[in-house]
Order: structure tokens, then sequence, then C-alpha cells
């Protein structure tokens, strides 16, 4: 018995060793809240292990498959036809899913996926950290010249993003082996510093997290178009953060892009209520007791609106990471999910 005990812990320490993992990167840039007019970008960076990578797969493609949930990439090889494979064969992405009845089904099912099977204790099968930036409380001007400031800022605080979600989420294993940075195809591809620099950094500085390709890969978030697999988990990271961007802002009319957000709106108010006792440090919000614990982060940035000054004093722009270290009660995420369900009778009409 004795020895079988001993053989069990070190199993359990070998499992701690090292963590293989592939990360999936997508934004929203420059939105303006219409209730108060502050402008935001949204980062959003999907963390895959490597062992959960062909299961998480199949089920995001089995959802494309209403009726048999058995999907196959080639019509002829379905088990079932059903002749909808074409339609169910599309691009889900936020910005379109209320013109296609398939899209807006694929991303309903992949959204209660993420609230429930995806974080299965002792199952976690995805991870996920999304940070919003209120450029209303930044100073601007302290990144660059107008054409590439949006670009530049992007780039500072994608680091940051996938720094603290390494560290958060993770830090349980004594080396992370990131064999493939993925981001959908975009202007980053083109700026000077977005697709090595954030490896770079966090290379040199962080000895204990392994990045194998030095440069982030861009491809296509159309799987049709790219013929990669990794296509469906950009994808994911848009419907996710067209879900957050809904539940926060409330700003389309479309009843697709409403209903997407009030599905994700229960598990986004976990996620945000992340509050500490009054009088100790005893973390109380709901979000400390779920399933998405370590495993889920929404959070902004920052809190407060800066002068240039303090600006100064509190960042070193040369490495904002080591800044933004510095600055973390600047991070919060206490703010209102606003939607509702758009399925409920407005009685007001009655009145």
């Amino acid at each position: 018995m004795l020895s079988e005990n001993y053989e069990l812990r070190d199993k359990v320490d070998e499992r701690y060793e090292q963590l293989d993992i592939e990360v999936y990167s997508d934004e929203i840039f420059e939105v303006v809240d219409p209730r108060d007019g502050t402008k935001w970008i949204y980062i959003g960076i999907l963390f895959i292990p490597l062992d959960k990578k062909e299961s998480c797969l199949k089920i995001l493609k089995n959802y494309r498959c209403f009726r048999y949930g058995d999907w196959s990439d080639n019509e002829h090889e379905c088990s079932h036809p059903c002749g909808y494979h074409d339609k169910n064969n599309t691009e889900v992405h936020y910005k379109e899913v209320h013109k296609s009845d398939a899209r807006f089904k694929i991303a309903c099912k992949w959204i209660e996926f993420i609230s429930s099977g995806a974080c299965a204790r002792g199952d976690k099968k995805i991870f996920f950290n999304i940070l919003g930036i209120n450029l209303t409380n930044l100073k601007l001007d302290q990144f660059g010249s107008d054409s590439d400031r949006i670009l530049t800022i992007y780039n500072r605080f994608y680091r940051t993003t996938l720094l603290s979600g390494l560290k958060y989420f993770f830090k349980d294993y004594k080396t992370l082996v990131i064999h493939k940075i993925y981001h959908d195809d975009g202007s980053q591809k083109n700026h000077k510093y977005c697709s090595w620099h954030p490896i770079y950094k966090i290379s040199i500085q962080n000895e204990h997290i392994l990045i194998l390709d030095d440069e982030i890969e861009f491809i296509d978030s159309d799987h049709r178009k790219s013929n990669r697999d990794e296509s469906q988990f950009i994808q994911l990271m848009d419907i996710l953060l067209g879900a957050v961007y809904t539940c926060l802002h409330n700003e389309s009319n479309k009843h697709q892009k409403k209903k997407l957000g009030y599905l994700f709106k229960s598990t986004l108010e976990t996620l945000l209520d992340r509050r500490k006792h009054e009088s100790s440090d005893v973390k109380i919000g709901s979000y400390y007791r779920s399933n998405y614990r370590r495993t889920y982060q929404v959070a902004f940035f920052p809190s407060t609106e800066m002068e240039d000054q303090e600006f100064q004093q509190r960042f070193d722009l040369d490495d904002l990471s080591k800044g933004l270290l510095q600055a973390k009660d600047l991070f919060y995420y206490d703010r209102p999910v606003v939607v509702n369900n758009p399925d409920q009778t407005d009685l007001s009409r009655w009145l």
C-alpha cells in the first residue's frame, strides 16, 4: 500500500511538470459605449491544452450537425446525410450571426458549451482571457502617432493579456510550452511589432515559458478559406468576444445578437463577481466558488482616468507589461451586464 501511494504521488507530481498548449487570438477594435460615450478595445485569447485539442474540435464541429450531432468535414462521408451540410459548414462570425439561422444556432450551442461542459471540474478543456481597454481613460498621445497608435496600444496590451492568462490559469505547472500562437488575420499582421515582439519579450523575461515559434501565425478565421481546423477556435473566440460585447454594451438591435449575449449573461455576471469581504481579503464573490475560477477571466483597464504625471510615474512604456504589474489596482471586474432577454415582452407598449 505504501509503494502504491508513492506511485500515485509521483503521477500527480508529474502532471504538473509541463503543460503543452496552443493559443488563439482575436479582437474588437474601437467600439463606443452608447450609454456614456467611452471608447473601448477588447482583446480575447483562447488557451487550448494540446491533449484537449482534438476532443474540443470534435465537440465544436458536432454542433454543426443539428439533428444527429455527428459532423464530418466532407459531406459524402456523413453517416446521416441531411442536405444541410453546406449551410452548416459556414464561418461562425458575430458580425454576421444574424444573417444565417445556421450561424446563430451554432453560436448558441458554442456559448452553452463554454458555460458548462468546457469548464467541468477535473476536465477543463478551454481557457480564455479577455481584457477590455478603456481608451477614454488612457493618455493616447503617449502611444505614438495617430497612424499606428491603436495597433501600438494593441500590441502592448496583447502581451499583457497573454502573459497574465498564462500565469493565472497555469501557475501550478513548472514549465509551459506554447507550440503555436494563432491570430485572426488582420491589420496586426502588417504592424512592425505585433507579429514577434510579444513573443520575444515574454520569452526573455519568463524562463519557465517556452514558445516554440518566434512569430504569431495569422490565419483566416474562415476554415473554408484557410483549410485549417485552427480557424474553428478563432471563430469560437470571436463569438465569445461578441457575447461579452453585447452583454456590456447592448448596442445592436438584432434579435440574434441580443439573444447570444443573453445566453452568456449569467456566466459573465459570475465572471465579474470577484468581490472581497469588506473587512478582510477573503474572496466572497461567486466567481471563486464556480468552475470558472482560474479557467475563464474577463477584466478591464484602467479603472480611472490618469493624468499625464501619474501615467509617466506608473508606466514603463518600454516595458508596459512590467508597468502594468505595478498598476494592479487599475484593473477591475465590476461592470454592469446590461443585456436583457429579447424574447421577453416589453409591457410598456400596453400601458
